[in-house]
């Protein structure tokens, strides 16, 4: 009976061994086979830029893939992409702002993303969606917010209205994406049916109205608004969220305030700002969908998108994000800006007509450039896909 458990000890261990030889070092471990390699073009720069590699970073100490970053300009992106294409090559995922990533799919570019998108804002995702069909998923996008003094005003502002005649909203230039949720709130469009229409009555209202105001002394355009915000100088400062980076780094009194919660509903921000992850049409194989869909989906991550943040001050796209935020924060009212955002498909009429509206809106130097720079607009819109 001793022999028999002996030699079947012996046996089992041996199996034991065997089975271990045979299974050998993991992908990516030393003596094991090499890591996939996932190579990202990436269109990010500054502090968007270190926030990326440094997950970059992280992904290649744990998992068994290699990530390779190549930061292509922005102005070359598509361009670059289309010629190595044509011959087979590429990188596997692409990563950056929605309107690279929309010519893009246009040209055939990118393939249907394969991460999860059940833990995306939905306003957010529209942008990505062609034909009901998910091509790419925001990232990170950057919100516009209506920031004030805490030690100048006791309460937050319910209505722009009741705003003082000394409390001017500094504002670092007329941009119709910093606006736009105000715009939208007062009637603003781009479109009719499916017509361009910019150079509309309730447009040219609105920006009339602005005229006044900074006439007025209400609204204050100068390029060091955040400065002027910090210092005391303005109560108000209309800006986005990247900029509490730079507001963190004074005595940080300051609140902020959604324009859903000043206008309502209809206060529907143009989220253009956001930043996007998706992958190629022509590497998206069987043999690299695993590791493409890996790293992802690490960099959809609540953690991973929290740390961006931190970095940016561009808010995650993630809705996990947001679900112990408090009331006034800025966390808190950057969802409810995102929740209520405009929701508009990736082709929409609309997201070829916000470049040139925009263009105009900084075209305008006083009242009596309204009309006709939008009508220059309107004839360039009437222009698109012909």
């Amino acid at each position: 009976m001793r022999r028999a458990g002996r030699y079947l000890l012996g046996l089992f261990i041996i199996i034991i061994m065997l089975a271990a030889c045979q299974q050998g070092p993991k992908q990516g471990q030393p003596g094991g086979e090499a890591p996939v390699v996932v190579s990202v073009w990436y269109s990010l720069e500054g502090k968007q830029e270190q926030a990326l590699l440094a997950q970059f970073e992280q992904i290649n100490k744990k998992r068994e893939v290699l990530v390779k970053g190549i930061k292509i300009p922005a102005k070359d992106f598509v361009r670059k992409v289309w010629a190595l294409q044509a011959g087979g090559q590429g990188p596997e995922i692409f990563i950056a702002e929605g309107d690279i990533l929309a010519a893009l799919y246009e040209q055939g570019a990118i393939s249907p993303v394969l991460a999860d998108s059940s833990q995306v804002y939905p306003s957010l995702l529209a942008g990505f969606t062609y034909n009901r069909q998910v091509f790419a998923l925001p990232w990170l996008t950057d919100v516009p917010l209506l920031y004030y003094r805490k030690d100048i005003v006791s309460a937050p502002p319910v209505d722009l209205n009741e705003l003082g005649l000394r409390q001017s909203i500094a504002v670092s230039s007329q941009d119709f994406l910093l606006f736009s949720p105000w715009w939208k709130a007062e009637g603003g469009i781009l479109c009719q049916g499916k017509l361009p229409a910019l150079n509309v009555k309730a447009n040219e209202d609105f920006l009339l109205k602005l005229q006044t105001l900074k006439t007025d002394g209400k609204i204050r355009e100068d390029k060091q608004a955040v400065a002027l915000f910090k210092s005391g100088e303005a109560t108000y400062l209309l800006a986005w969220t990247s900029d509490s980076i730079n507001l963190n780094q004074g005595q940080g009194n300051w609140g902020c305030v959604s324009f859903s919660r000043l206008f309502g509903s209809q206060a529907n921000a143009l989220l253009a700002k956001t930043i996007g992850i998706a992958n190629s049409s022509i590497k998206t194989s069987p043999a690299l969908e695993d590791a493409i869909r890996l790293v992802e989906e690490e960099l959809l991550q609540t953690e991973v998108e929290a740390a961006a943040h931190k970095t940016t001050g561009y808010m995650p796209a993630n809705v996990n994000f947001y679900y112990q935020a408090e009331d006034g924060t800025l966390i808190k009212e950057a969802a409810l800006t995102i929740e209520n955002s405009w929701s508009l498909e990736g082709n929409a009429l609309e997201w070829k007509l916000a470049p040139i509206f925009r263009q105009a809106w900084q075209n305008i130097a006083d009242r009596t450039e309204i009309s006709k720079q939008l009508a220059t607009a309107q004839e360039d819109a009437l222009k698109i896909g012909k």
